[in-house]
C-alpha cells in the first residue's frame, strides 16, 4: 500500500505551546530517521535572525526562511517525508493551495497558527486549514487573569497601534514585549 499524504493542524491561542508541539513533532520524526523541513515566515524576528523555530518555553529546531506560501511549496525537496510551517496564519489564504498541494504528493504536513485573532474572529487561514485536516490539536493556554484554560488572546490596551492581522516585522517584535494575554471565555472581554 502507498504511503498518503496527511495534514495535521496545531492550534490555540499565544503561549498555548503550538510551537513546542510542533518541535517534539519534528524530533519525533528525526527518531525515526525521516527527512524533515521546517519552514517559517521571514517576518519572525522573536528570537534574531536564525534559521530556526522557537518556543517559549526555549525548545528550537532548524528551519527555513519562507516569505511566501510558494516559497514553501519550490523549496520543498521531492525527498521530504514531513513539512513543518509554524506561525501559517502570516502566510495567509495562499497557503491552503500549497498545503493540499503538499498532502497531494504524499508529505505528511503539520502546521501550527492563532486560530482566532486578538479581536475572537477566525485567522485565515486556520480555520479552512482545520476543516481540510486528517487531525486537528486545539491547545489552550492559561488565563493570565483566573489560571482557567484560555482559548483566546487579547491585545493589552493601549501598548500598541499596530493591527495583528498585518503581517510586519514590528508587529512579530511586539510579540515578543508581553503585549499579549491569554483569556478564558470568562475574562476575555474583562
Amino acid at each position: 500500500m502507498k504511503r498518503t499524504g496527511v495534514l495535521e493542524v496545531i492550534v490555540g491561542p499565544m503561549y498555548s505551546g503550538k510551537t513546542e508541539e510542533l518541535i517534539r513533532l519534528a524530533k519525533r520524526a528525526t527518531f525515526a530517521k525521516k527527512n524533515i523541513q521546517m519552514f517559517k515566515h521571514d517576518i519572525d524576528l522573536r528570537y534574531g535572525k536564525e534559521k530556526k523555530l522557537y518556543s517559549h518555553a526555549g525548545s528550537s529546531f532548524t528551519a527555513q526562511l519562507a516569505h511566501t506560501a510558494e516559497e514553501i511549496q519550490k523549496k520543498t525537496r521531492s525527498s521530504t517525508y514531513l513539512v513543518g510551517i509554524d506561525e501559517a496564519q502570516w502566510f495567509g489564504e495562499q497557503l491552503i493551495p500549497i498545503v493540499l498541494q503538499l498532502v497531494k504528493q504524499r508529505k505528511y504536513v503539520i502546521v501550527s497558527g492563532l486560530g482566532l485573532t486578538y479581536d475572537q474572529q477566525p485567522f485565515v487561514p486556520m480555520p479552512q486549514l482545520m476543516a481540510l485536516a486528517d487531525t486537528v490539536t486545539k491547545l489552550t493556554a492559561v488565563c493570565t487573569m483566573c489560571g482557567n484554560d484560555a482559548i483566546f488572546h487579547i491585545r493589552v490596551k493601549g501598548k500598541t497601534d499596530i493591527d495583528p492581522l498585518i503581517p510586519d516585522p514590528s508587529l512579530v517584535m511586539t510579540l515578543r514585549n508581553k503585549e499579549y494575554e491569554a483569556r478564558c471565555r470568562q475574562c476575555v472581554n474583562v
